[in-house]
Order: C-alpha cells, then structure tokens, then sequence
C-alpha cells in the first residue's frame, strides 16, 4: 500500500458535541458524526489539529494561520 503524504490540517470535534450538531442541523444522516468522529482520523497524520468543539470559527482560522508559511 502506498504512503499518503501528511493531510496539512485537521478538525475535531467530540462526538457528543458532533452529534448534538447533527441532529441540530435536521439534514444529516443520525448517528454519522459520532461514527465517523474517530474513524476519519484513523491513520492520517496532520499538521495541525483544531477542535471545533469550544473553540469558534475565526480562532480556528487564526491557529491554522499561525502554521502557514
């Protein structure tokens, strides 16, 4: 099997507050955020990691930043 290179960036959220999410959102299929919250990570290795689950949009976007060249 071939190497993948390394994903620049990533997202996590806990699965409880990704499933709150998708029910919230009313156009998701339940039960897919807590399924996939560790199962989309599973192997990859990343250059940086935010967590959605506290922090907001604009200070994720401001960490991602900080990693950019």
């Amino acid at each position: 099997m071939a190497e993948s290179a390394p994903a620049p960036g990533g997202r996590a959220t806990d699965a409880e507050v990704a499933t709150a999410r998708e029910l919230a959102r009313g156009d998701r299929v339940t039960g897919m955020a807590a399924w996939q919250a560790e199962l989309v990570h599973k192997g990859v290795t990343y250059d940086v990691v935010v967590d959605t689950t506290r922090s907001v949009a604009l200070n994720c976007a401001r960490d991602i930043a900080r990693h950019v060249p």
